[in-house]
């Protein structure tokens, strides 16, 4: 059989996070940015599903190749009409695969989560968590905090409920628990976009303490310096800055993709400028939770896949510091 001199096309080969590079651990540096997958959720009911997403929006990725894999072109940036060199991408951007916590008990899960991620933070590597459904969001922020406290900006998902006033940490919300095992304090709290209006008496906790909450429309107005400031101030706290995209903070109009429907949400033009903008502070780890891609409309969600991709290579770019101005025609 002959073989094949060509570059390969786009869909053979290893799949990974937009054809970059298998790794491990081990491979990686400082300033090197890891991509990981961790299907896990804790529903069982119809709704189930985003234990698929890793898979999903690897597959997704792929269209977009050219940006990690130097056997394709350099793409263009059609805003400025000139080729947008990606070259060194290649050579920073790499993906782990899967954590293996498939047959796996709750508890053993979290530690392999736990585990994996501690490992990457420790080696000075940044990393995008392939969530998953919001059980994830603890272990992965105990990775990184690792016994001490981390900033946390939420974008969309759910705001904590309150109980005679206070934070009641019973609630669903990720937040909650982050919260009562004191790995992030309310006052390193950021929240863009949440999916649901919180409580006046959430608000109040929130202004005692200094935390800030800002919705889509308020977003809307702010320019890229304004939202990189609220990474750039959680920075300046020398507390390691987590970041949780939840895909509930999307316009639902744009996707169909996630079980908590907003339709008051960020637009795709928003959502880009605010992963870049946040991109220009020291993130440790960006987690994608609330993607099911097995909810009806598949069309419309393999179209909101390709945006939510295209939000990414935004941010990992600005991330490693190659489109620090990929939006300042924006502002």
């Amino acid at each position: 059989m002959p073989l094949r001199t060509a570059p390969l096309p786009r869909m053979a080969g290893h799949l990974s996070f937009m054809r970059s590079v298998r790794a491990k651990v081990e491979d990686l540096s400082s300033g090197t940015l890891a991509v990981i997958g961790v299907p896990m959720e804790g529903s069982k009911n119809l709704k189930s599903g985003a234990r698929f997403s890793p898979l999903s929006i690897r597959e997704t990725s792929v269209y977009f190749g050219w940006y990690a894999n130097p056997q394709f072109s350099n793409p263009i940036n059609i805003d400025e009409h000139e080729v947008f060199d990606t070259s060194s991408i290649n050579e920073r951007l790499f993906d782990l695969g899967d954590i293996p916590i498939l047959g796996q008990t709750k508890l053993k899960a979290e530690e392999l989560i736990n585990h994996s991620i501690a490992q990457i933070y420790n080696r000075n590597a940044t990393s995008i968590v392939l969530g998953g459904d919001s059980s994830i969001i603890s272990p992965v922020c105990r990775g990184i905090a690792n016994g001490k406290s981390a900033a946390y900006i939420q974008i969309g998902g759910k705001t904590p409920g309150t109980s005679n006033t206070k934070l009641d940490h019973q609630s669903s919300a990720p937040l909650c628990s982050l919260l009562a095992s004191g790995e992030v304090k309310l006052e390193d709290t950021c929240i863009l976009a949440p999916a649901e209006n919180p409580s006046v008496e959430f608000l109040k906790e929130l202004s005692g303490v200094g935390a800030k909450i800002f919705s889509s429309s308020q977003l809307k107005d702010m320019n890229s310096k304004e939202i990189a400031d609220l990474s750039l101030s959680l920075s300046k706290r020398e507390l390691p800055v987590i970041v949780n995209l939840d895909l509930s903070s999307v316009s639902s109009e744009l996707h169909g993709m996630s079980e908590q429907p907003i339709f008051n949400g960020m637009s795709l033009k928003l959502l880009r400028q605010v992963l870049v903008a946040l991109a220009s502070a020291p993130i440790a780890t960006l987690i994608l939770t609330g993607h099911n891609p097995t909810i009806n409309g598949l069309s419309v969600v393999k179209t909101g896949q390709r945006l939510i991709v295209t939000a990414l290579v935004g941010y990992l770019c600005s991330r490693l510091g190659l489109m620090n101005d990929f939006n300042s025609n924006e502002n």
